[in-house]
């Protein structure tokens, strides 16, 4: 148990950071899901270890309402492990790493779990009957599904997996259960465009009906520490256009024939070609946020409702620093010059270029603090006042730690200056800059 809320029923038995939820109503958890589902009862026998010693176990029983849980937060979502991935793809972001970095970077997951818990993507591939037996049971819908490709072939050379030429059989299962999905393509070049594309999307397509909800067509990502791994490439904005255009087609077809857009290529194919993005509404039910899809246009129409309540200056001097990656630069230029017009507010926009993934990464996500150590050290710090601040990308954390390992202490040691994380939305950036408190 990592947390335990004041006032709650977990506190009221005894339960303590640190203690175990050996089992309810008899049964153990495998995961917060089960958690979830067996929390629901009214009447609950709730066995605990304290301090996770199993030899001092002691049971309480307890009435309460349907609604009410312990109120507690676990230290993992996942008890009994994560599922490991069984494919070997050429593009995973596991391979082109280095040594040293933080620890779950080197975690190959391929978790029906983590993906309805957390729009984690999967393939289907690992999937034993108890895992189907429990997706259905508990309806965990929607899950988030990495689809690259339809063709059977195509997909297996993609995965290194001949269990990824089953895709269609494992969706067919899953929508006979009731469970609806969000897929997506990772556009690679030479491997799964062009028709092989075209036939993915229609074929996913077709499957609206019956529970794809969207397909995202995201860009591969590569870093440069491909040595021993086989030649791939990244998309080109010429063809990151033509994808653009070939997706507009599609959009409005099947928003014709299916009452949705259903295909999304993502903010990063929209930043590589140099186009901006659609409104917000063009996402519909904005279902692929987390995975990049979206992110820019609600950032933009958030910023639109923001931009008018900026006040026409500070009571005290203030500087920050917005940092960001090369491709996101475009996006926050108009944000830094509007929120420099502020009286007493320096305001600079640091793009960070990614030395330790190398050049083809430009994305805000996969900042280093090494690389953002590096390169905001060269910013004046004897400024106009002494509350300096870098805002940074909190999607370039887990927890505190950068995918390098370096904490945001380790980063604000090395530049003699406050660093404060921010989510990628407008009003927290807005607040951040202004020094307010944001809830």
């Amino acid at each position: 148990m990592e947390l335990v809320e004041p006032g709650s029923l977990a506190e009221e038995i005894g339960i303590r950071p640190g203690d175990e939820v050996v089992s309810l109503n008899g049964e153990t958890m495998e995961d917060v899901i089960d958690y979830r589902f067996l929390i629901t009862d009214e009447q609950v026998t709730v066995v605990v270890a304290p301090g996770g010693r199993r030899e001092e176990c002691y049971t309480v029983e307890l009435e309460k309402d349907e609604d009410e849980t312990l109120g507690v937060t676990f230290t993992a979502d996942v008890f009994d492990g994560i599922r490991i991935c069984t494919n070997n793809c050429d593009f995973c972001f596991v391979y082109q790493n280095r040594r040293g970095m933080r620890k779950s970077v080197y975690i190959k997951d391929d978790d029906y779990r983590l993906s309805f818990l957390h729009g984690d993507f999967i393939t289907l591939t690992n999937l034993t009957e108890r895992c189907w037996e429990r997706i259905l049971r508990y309806q965990l819908s929607p899950l988030y599904v990495s689809i690259h490709a339809t063709d059977p072939a195509t997909r297996v050379t993609m995965l290194r997996n001949p269990e990824g030429a089953r895709l269609r059989e494992h969706l067919d299962r899953l929508f006979a259960g009731g469970i609806r999905i969000h897929g997506q393509v990772v556009l690679t070049p030479g491997m799964n465009d062009g028709p092989c594309l075209e036939r993915t999307v229609e074929e996913m397509a077709a499957l609206y009906s019956r529970g794809c909800l969207s397909l995202a067509i995201v860009p591969v990502g590569l870093t440069t520490l491909r040595a021993r791994l086989p030649s791939l490439r990244t998309l080109q904005s010429a063809e990151a256009r033509a994808v653009l255009v070939q997706a507009r087609k599609w959009q409005t077809r099947f928003r014709r024939e299916l009452g949705a857009r259903f295909v999304y290529p993502a903010d990063e194919m929209y930043l590589l070609a140099g186009e901006p993005t659609p409104s917000l509404r063009t996402y519909e039910e904005q279902g692929q946020l987390d995975n990049g899809v979206g992110l820019v246009s609600r950032f933009r129409e958030e910023w639109r409702r923001v931009e008018p309540r900026l006040p026409a200056r500070l009571s005290a001097p203030r500087r920050v620093t917005l940092v960001t990656g090369e491709l996101a630069a475009p996006v926050l230029e108009p944000v830094a010059a509007r929120l420099a017009r502020i009286e007493n507010l320096d305001v600079q926009l640091a793009s960070v270029r990614n030395d330790y993934f190398g050049a083809t990464v430009t994305v805000a996500g996969l900042l280093t603090g090494q690389d953002l150590a590096a390169q905001l050290s060269g910013y004046d710090r004897a400024g106009m006042c002494a509350d300096r601040v870098f805002l940074i990308p909190d999607v370039a954390l887990r927890g505190d730690r950068f995918l390098d390992d370096w904490t945001v202490a380790d980063l604000e040691q090395a530049l003699r200056a406050r660093v404060q994380p921010v989510p990628p939305r407008a009003r927290a950036l807005a607040a951040a800059a202004l020094g307010e408190r944001t809830k």
